[in-house]
């Protein structure tokens, strides 16, 4: 359960806390109740508002997201940004997100990491391939895993599934020169281009 916060406070609302406890409570009764169609008519209103809010949202993102600034306000409040998660309408695109995320890691891990870059998968699939820098031991490389995956969860917690791979660095191609056989006066390379 999340923190309701009174507006223009930072302490949490008790009231609304508590009646969003019972709302809970009241779920979970309703799914053992001896009643099936009292509980599927609950479900289908309950439904119907949610439908309600998020057509609602979706239009109120259509006008006011269109300047930049509106669109990083909302998505940059918590309270706003996971009632739009709920309905699937986050102001930031998901890609958008774990972008700038993995920007913010790539900074502040540069000594640790050689490179990092992502794939989207599907809508809601996120597959990241990090080259640890050389000198990363395993532990090092098990702490930039654990807080690439934290830091993803926390920037998209939408996204169905997230992949973190720690790969290792290609070895790096090596341009050997033959000695030029006697006469010809020319070198001949091997393994790369001269």
């Amino acid at each position: 359960m999340t923190s309701a916060v009174v507006p223009g406070s930072a302490a949490p609302d008790a009231e609304f806390e508590q009646r969003f406890a019972r709302v809970e409570g009241l779920l979970a009764e309703l799914a053992h109740s001896s009643d099936p169609m009292l509980e599927r008519a609950t479900r289908e209103i309950l439904a119907t508002v949610l439908e309600l809010h998020r057509r609602g949202l979706e239009r109120v993102l259509e006008i006011a997201a269109r300047e930049s600034i509106v669109r990083e306000a909302l998505a940059a409040d918590g309270r706003i940004s996971a009632m739009l998660l709920l309905h699937g309408l986050h102001p930031i695109p998901l890609t958008e997100r774990v972008s700038r995320t993995l920007g913010t890691l790539r900074e502040r891990y540069r000594t640790k990491i050689e490179s990092i870059d992502f794939e989207a998968r599907g809508s809601a699939e996120i597959a990241v391939r990090v080259v640890p820098a050389k000198a990363a031991c395993q532990s090092t490389r098990a702490t930039l895993k654990k807080d690439l995956e934290d830091a993803l969860i926390a920037a998209a917690p939408d996204v169905a599934s997230l992949l973190v791979e720690i790969v290792e660095a290609p070895p790096a191609l090596i341009t050997l020169r033959v000695r030029p056989a006697s006469g010809t006066g020319t070198d001949q390379s091997v393994g790369g281009e001269r």
